[in-house]
């Protein structure tokens, strides 16, 4: 006669990992934030001093985020080993990063024309 099997009683739930798309993270921090970060932080206003920095630092802030969950999701890849993959989320983290650092040279010239612009402008107002 065979002994009955062992079974396994648990109270405690089984071992789930919530785990988030590589696409959502990508998507979410190179598209969606940034683009909200510029649109909460625009100036909707007249153009001062004040507002010309707080677009240029939420612009940076953006592309920043950008960056990171680019490489986050680099690393998402590499840990879950998935080699044939890496190659690929590397090429996007580089793309991501090198047009971010475009969009953050872009935001200082803008930011120097436009205080240019409201030198100018106050210079003609005195």
């Amino acid at each position: 006669m065979k002994p009955a099997p062992a079974t396994k009683t648990s109270l405690a739930p089984p071992e789930t990992r919530a785990r988030v798309s590589r696409g959502l993270v990508l998507i979410v921090g190179v598209v969606v934030i940034p683009m909200g970060v510029n649109i909460v932080f625009n100036s909707w206003g007249p153009l001062t001093e004040e507002s010309a920095m707080r677009m240029a630092f939420a612009s940076v802030a953006g592309q920043t985020i950008g960056i990171v969950s680019s490489v986050v999701t680099l690393v998402m890849t590499a840990t879950s080993r998935r080699w044939r993959q890496l190659p690929l989320f590397l090429l996007i983290t580089v793309l991501v990063w090198s047009a971010a650092s475009a969009t953050m040279a872009a935001a200082a010239d803008t930011l120097s024309t436009r205080l240019t612009t409201i030198e100018k402008v106050e210079q003609l107002n005195l």
